[in-house]
């Protein structure tokens, strides 16, 4: 199979990342118009239970893959196999999991929804190795073909349902689908089969790097869902469907950028994990270019977080536009953040991801608490936008000092300007009066203001070159 480079590894995984990521934001803004905020809030706790299961779906099979691309066959088999007796476990645990959620949240609709999205843990458990395999092999086409057509089709068929008043209904058949042509599709491309199995034969596969990595992703799941379950509990289906939308729209930009080298990184950042130097410097190209790019995206939503907000999902979902601003002051060190884990898998210091994730739990939950005592939603979404600022020096002051043992300073010097400007900016627009009472005149008006401020700032400071320089970075 003819190897393929990084720039156009990153190509594929973009056209994915974009073509999927436009399909659902243009069905999201229709159902967003046919189905009431309250059932996006019921189904806002079921995407929760399903991330966390997710956790239990991997258990470390995938980077285990991805990382020893020399694993024989008869090992794949058997990781599959267990895949499979995983999913089935989690399928039974999705429909036991109404009860509880139902005596939380006082909904006995949970009970139908579970017994429905039992198929989805299983599908999710079922297609880990399949798709490792495929980013294992650098297949990012297929990957990026996949990744389309199961969205597409999936929302087609969740709007039609929307239009029928299938209601709550239509975004779960929605998931169901999309997982589905997945599987099948992927499945039936790399020809796997069942093998037998023991627990110490998946412990050996695995190895501790796998369960370092496992227990991050548990850590790291409560601390990106935690906000969504004390919310759902606190402040009622209503408000959790508000604050979804926004935290939904906020990590768009990071989707939509370093998620695009996140997503092909680590198969290839391996390379230089006898090297810190080399890392460490193509770590610094990466972090510059996603600087000066989320320093554009964090401004512009800044400014423009109402009209952002009506345009997309109508006069509904108005209360998103506040904490979609809220959530905007870390968009920046957000975007910049996205890359670390990969360096961390590459060097194969998954125990520092482990620390990292419990130190980011902390701080998250000390920043919903505080949201929850004074009883406002305003306060926990600036709250937890503080929080990631502050999880994006403490997880490169673990990555650069502690684990690569280079200077913090030497790699935050790049990114002083950049601070400076996106921080002060936001004072100065946080002021700026109402431009025009028409919502699409307004949005216009604000984004060439911070078009031209962008613009100003990368010429004063002399950074056009380094945004241009992104196909050479990658390459």
């Amino acid at each position: 199979m003819q190897e393929i480079g990084l720039k156009k590894a990153a190509l594929y995984n973009a056209i994915a990342k974009y073509g999927s990521m436009l399909v659902q934001l243009g069905v999201t803004m229709l159902l967003s118009r046919l189905i009431l905020p309250e059932a996006f809030g019921v189904v806002a706790i079921t995407s929760v239970l399903l991330g966390f299961l997710n956790l239990f779906a991997d258990l470390g099979l995938g980077i285990s893959i991805i990382q020893h691309p020399e694993m024989p066959k008869v090992n794949i088999d058997r990781l599959f196999s267990f895949s499979i007796i995983i999913g089935l476990v989690l399928a039974a645990i999705t429909i036991l999991a109404a009860f509880p959620l139902t005596a939380i949240y006082n909904e006995p609709l949970y009970k139908e929804l579970c017994l429905i999205l039992s198929i989805v843990s299983f599908l999710q458990a079922a297609n880990v190795v399949p798709s490792s395999i495929l980013m294992r092999d650098k297949r990012f086409k297929a990957i990026a073909v996949r990744t389309i057509v199961s969205s597409f089709i999936s929302g087609v068929i969740a709007i039609i349902l929307a239009w029928k008043e299938f209601g709550v209904y239509a975004l779960i058949i929605q998931s169901i689908i999309s997982y589905a042509v997945l599987f099948i599709w992927n499945y039936c491309d790399v020809h796997l089969s069942l093998a037998r199995f023991n627990t110490r034969t998946i412990a050996g596969i695995l190895g501790a790097y796998s369960l370092y990595q496992v227990l991050f992703n548990f850590i790291n799941f409560f601390t990106r869902n935690l906000d969504n379950l004390v919310i759902g509990k606190y402040f009622g289906p209503a408000p959790l469907a508000q604050y979804n939308k926004s935290y939904m729209l906020y990590l768009y930009p990071n989707n939509l950028f370093s998620a695009v080298l996140t997503g092909v990184l680590h198969p290839y950042i391996r390379e230089y994990k006898n090297d810190y130097g080399a890392m460490f410097n193509k770590y610094l190209q990466i972090e510059k270019v996603l600087s000066l790019i989320g320093a554009f995206t964090m401004i512009t939503f800044f400014a423009c977080s109402h009209e952002i907000i009506y345009i997309m999902f109508g006069s509904n979902w108005q209360p998103a536009g506040v904490y979609l601003r809220c959530l905007s002051l870390c968009m920046w060190t957000q975007m910049m953040s996205a890359t670390s884990g990969s360096i961390f898998l590459g060097l194969e210091r998954t125990d520092q991801i482990f620390k990292c994730g419990i130190i980011n739990l902390i701080l998250l939950l000390a920043s919903i608490s505080c949201g929850v005592w004074f009883n406002s939603l305003l306060i926990l979404s600036l709250c937890v936008s503080a929080s990631y600022n502050l999880i994006f020096l403490i997880t490169n002051y673990i990555l650069i000092k502690k684990t690569m043992n280079i200077s913090l300073r030497k790699f935050l010097a790049p990114f002083v300007w950049d601070g400076f400007f996106v921080f002060g900016f936001v004072v100065l627009i946080y002021y700026l009066p109402e431009v025009s009472a028409n919502i699409f005149i307004s949005l216009i008006i604000k984004t060439l203001i911070c078009t031209l401020a962008y613009s100003l700032f990368l010429s004063f400071t002399k950074q056009w070159k380094t945004i241009l320089s992104l196909k050479g970075m990658i390459s």
